[in-house]
């Protein structure tokens, strides 16, 4: 079974919340640590995302997970563009996600958005790309009403994209 590390960052609720639909979703076995957020490279107020994708691939190391997702409250951005909801990387087999601009009033509406970045991410480290259909939660997030459209689960193409690499 595969080993999925999830890295609280910060004193983050919502991974309880996404543990249980992880592991049903994917068939993964989850350990779950807090770790301090590590030094990285800031831009304003933002956090360099790829600093802390290796921050959480050396935890991965460390703990000998198979896979791991980092989540963080601060703002992530990469060089290229004004922020990022998430990165990942298939080669490292590393996701993070920032929770920062996911915030909503509505406790389900943040939790789902919590939910498809995840998922989003994790796609990408089983090797996924980028999708056309608006619905589909591997299509790439450039507004959180991009986030809000898609469905938190995989459409048929990126389903047996998936189901065939595994």
């Amino acid at each position: 079974m595969t080993t999925l590390l999830m890295i609280r960052f910060d004193n983050q609720e919502v991974i309880d919340n996404l543990k249980e639909e992880l592991e049903r979703r994917f068939g993964l076995s989850i350990k779950d640590i807090k770790k301090e957020l590590p030094l990285m490279i800031k831009r304003g107020s933002q956090h360099n995302a790829e600093d802390l994708l290796a921050e959480t691939e050396k935890s991965k190391k460390i703990n000998h997970s198979d896979i791991a997702l980092g989540i963080t409250e601060e703002d992530l951005y990469v060089p290229d563009l004004n922020f990022v909801f998430g990165l990942a990387s298939p080669d490292l087999k590393c996701a993070v996600i920032s929770t920062n601009r996911l915030a909503s009033h509505d406790r389900l509406i943040y939790h789902d958005r919590v939910l498809k970045e995840a998922v989003h991410e994790l796609g990408h480290v089983f090797g996924l790309r980028h999708c056309p259909d608006r619905r589909c939660v591997m299509h790439f997030s450039n507004s959180l009403l991009d986030t809000d459209i898609k469905k938190d689960e995989f459409c048929t193409v990126c389903s047996d994209l998936l189901r065939d690499s595994g």
